[in-house]
């Protein structure tokens, strides 16, 4: 592919950023397909931006199964999802591919995080709160999945 581009580097490798760059500007074409292995939240993102720049046939592979809808009443189990932290980093690309205003309802702003060593106990966790950043919010990773797939 890099060598059709006609674009090289140095070396006759391109670099990620240059290579975002160059599809960006309109120096190379897109590809006629586009496969991403791992239809979690990072892989469902990446699709979602990949079409919104103009890709055609972005598929994405995944090993497990669709969760539940965005709306089910399996989410209400807490004891079969585990949190993700979404981050101001992460709230960001989730606004840049349109998701964040309809995923936030579905989150919990929280101020911190507690960590705990095997074998410690339940209150031997270890608090760590940063005051100097926003909060981050949380969700059930699968929910973010089941929003970010195609309905």
């Amino acid at each position: 592919f890099l060598a059709a581009s006609g674009l090289r580097t140095p070396h006759n490798v391109m670099s990620m950023p240059l290579l975002i760059h160059a599809f960006s500007a309109g120096l190379v074409a897109p590809p006629a397909g586009t496969l991403i292995v791992g239809g979690g939240p990072a892989g469902l993102a990446t699709a979602i931006a990949l079409a919104k720049r103009g890709y055609k046939k972005v598929e994405v592979l995944d090993r497990l199964p669709p969760p539940p809808a965005v709306d089910d009443t399996a989410w209400s189990d807490t004891a079969r999802f585990y949190l993700i932290g979404i981050g101001g980093r992460g709230q960001n690309a989730l606004r840049k591919v349109g998701a964040w205003d309809a995923i936030e309802p579905f989150t919990q702003p929280v101020a911190g995080r507690k960590d705990w060593a095997p074998g410690s106990g339940v209150d031997g966790g270890v608090l760590t709160v940063h005051a100097d950043r926003p909060p981050s919010n949380v969700i059930q990773r699968d929910r973010l999945v089941s929003w970010l797939l195609p309905g």
